[in-house]
């Protein structure tokens, strides 16, 4: 009897997925807009959760489920705003990445790219 039911513990307990998650921590320095490039200063993370398929950004205004998109040479991740601008990160396997602002405020546009760097952890 003992055997038996340590024997469906360890099989109940190896059942058991542990989540994990992925982290993509970026930071930005260089800037285009229509108005030509400057350097600008500006980090964000994105966290993949394995076990629900989830991303989020994380970053200083808190953290907003995203949708990622794998291909075979990286990840992008799209956000969707509450106005309904979007944002979309693009990052390569050795980590290189730009993030692309496309929003209209007033009528107009106010589009961006942001150059930089990210590290998986």
């Amino acid at each position: 009897m003992r055997k038996a039911f340590w024997g469906l513990l360890i099989i109940c307990l190896s059942s058991i997925v542990k989540a994990e998650t992925l982290t993509y921590s970026c930071n930005f320095t260089i800037e285009a807009t229509s108005k030509g490039l400057k350097n600008e200063t500006f980090g964000f993370s994105y966290v993949v959760d394995s076990e629900t398929q989830k991303a989020y950004l994380v970053g200083n205004a808190g953290s907003f489920e995203v949708q990622e998109i794998a291909n075979e040479s990286g990840v992008s991740f799209l956000e969707i705003t509450g106005s309904g601008n979007v944002m979309v990160t693009a990052i390569t396997e050795s980590g290189d990445a730009v993030h692309s602002r496309n929003g209209i405020m007033s009528g107009k546009l106010i589009p961006s790219q942001h150059y930089g760097k990210c590290q998986f952890q």
